[in-house]
């Protein structure tokens, strides 16, 4: 008797990961979105650089099931221009502030065993993941990242089983340029060396201008990652939300995205190879960068400045804000007293709207139902005439900020016709990336110990 065994079908509605990085300098509110309930996603990324700081709140995380996952942040470290910024609070950092921690450091027997130094952070702070220690491998001052990334992934792994974290699991970062993932030689290379390594899960870091404003980017980012499909790993976007977040989960090219809120949500390396410029002591009016809400009906992020201005325009609240009381309790108040809550909550609407879709739909619904309202909101929002006095006294050039409104009109046609021919082809090919794996939690530590 012959038996034919039909192919194994595909989860209807495939679920989607999405990793909420605490950040440098928002973690304290971040947690605390977290402990009220506002942020329901239970996956979590903290930083090295500030991780004295995070007990309480990592047991506060894990007590509500949440995975964490531990950045070393050696990305930044090995970096003249990053290395001595925030990044720099890390256990692991070079001793002297602003100096990157050089290529020798990451090999095996190195006296400064930073290996076993992330490994007993990871342990000491029970995490459930560490990222592996890589660098950027388009670093133009040493081009052998790569063979030190892969043997340090392996050194991290002993080092974590040696240390008493053999339950903690390993992820391999890769950051390179957007062009290098679309490189052929450079992707038939790291699908021959993954299945060699001890990991879960692949992140990816593209150094890329943003594709929020491009259509050009977003097409190349969408075709690039849908290559890496068959990777064999669930596959990770790291430093992407916004509307470009959304798409990499709607085009089902990745299986998880990974952002902070008002930090770490895009990945540029202009002048990493360089010190950074000296400050101006003498210039009082400098101040930090300016904090960005993000707008999702209309896919952008403006100053609290430029918001003011938007919505002194007659009807520019119910146009730009969402009619949802879960969301806006207090209306437009709640987004002037609390940007981080507000962008939380409207993030997760918009992730869970995808996940709602089944898995085989999710390109046509982001195009037809999703571009289509960031359109229609463009083009209403091109036509807002706010005050100009509201602007003289946020100190926003109006003219300008008109201009962008009627750029962003255009932009979001043609972003929605780029979305549109991508969707027919992703519908054709109906080859989405495995699914991210159930949430890694770990014993308590009074039950540890090494395999």
């Amino acid at each position: 008797m012959t038996i034919v065994k039909f192919p194994k079908q595909q989860t209807v509605f495939q679920p989607l990961g999405h990793y909420i990085r605490l950040g440098e300098s928002s973690y304290r509110k971040v947690g605390e979105l977290a402990a009220v309930g506002t942020i329901k996603s239970k996956r979590f990324v903290v930083d090295g650089s500030k991780i004295k700081h995070l007990k309480g709140i990592i047991q506060m995380l894990q007590g509500k099931g949440g995975e964490i996952v531990l950045d070393p942040r050696t990305i930044e470290l090995s970096s003249p221009q990053k290395c001595g910024g925030m990044a720099a609070g890390a256990p692991w950092a070079s001793e002297e502030k602003g100096l990157a921690l050089a290529p020798d450091i990451f090999e095996a027997g190195h006296p400064s065993d930073i290996f076993g130094a992330i490994a007993r952070c990871a342990v000491e702070y029970n995490v459930n993941a560490v990222l592996a220690p890589t660098h950027y491998l388009a670093d133009p001052s040493f081009d052998g990242w790569y063979e030190l990334d892969l043997s340090g992934c392996q050194l991290l792994r002993k080092a974590l089983d040696r240390e008493g974290g053999s339950e903690i699991s390993v992820d391999y970062l890769l950051a390179a340029r957007l062009r290098d993932f679309n490189d052929d030689a450079f992707q038939s290379r790291v699908m021959a060396d993954l299945p060699n390594l001890p990991i879960d899960n692949l992140w990816i870091r593209g150094s890329m201008a943003s594709p929020d404003t491009s259509p050009t980017n977003a097409e190349r980012l969408v075709r690039t990652l849908a290559g890496w499909h068959n990777i064999g790993v669930p596959l990770v976007m790291d430093y992407m939300g916004g509307l470009t977040g959304e798409a990499l989960l709607a085009m089902n090219v990745v299986s998880a995205i990974s952002h902070g809120y008002g930090e770490q949500t895009s990945f540029t390396t202009t002048n990493w190879d360089k010190p950074p410029k000296a400050r101006d002591s003498d210039d009082k009016e400098k101040k930090g960068r300016a904090k960005r809400i993000g707008l999702s009906a209309l896919g952008r992020s403006f100053t609290s400045g430029e918001l003011e201005v938007l919505l002194s325009a007659y009807g520019a609240k119910s146009l730009l804000l969402p009619n949802d009381r879960n969301i806006l309790p207090n209306g437009v108040e709640d987004v002037r007293n609390d940007p981080r809550m507000f962008n939380a909550a409207d993030t997760q609407r918009r992730i869970s709207h995808i996940e709602e879709t089944p898995t085989i739909k999710r390109p046509s619904y982001f195009w037809e139902t999703r571009m289509r309202e960031v359109v229609e909101t463009a083009k209403k929002a091109s036509k807002l005439n706010p005050k100009r006095e509201v602007a003289d006294e946020n100190r926003v050039d109006l003219d300008k900020l008109r201009k962008r409104l009627t750029e962003q009109k255009w932009t979001s046609e043609k972003l929605r016709r780029t979305y549109e021919e991508i969707a027919l082809e992703r519908n054709e090919q109906n080859s989405p990336v495995r699914a991210i794996g159930a949430l890694r939690v770990r014993r308590s530590q009074s039950d540890m110990g090494t395999k």
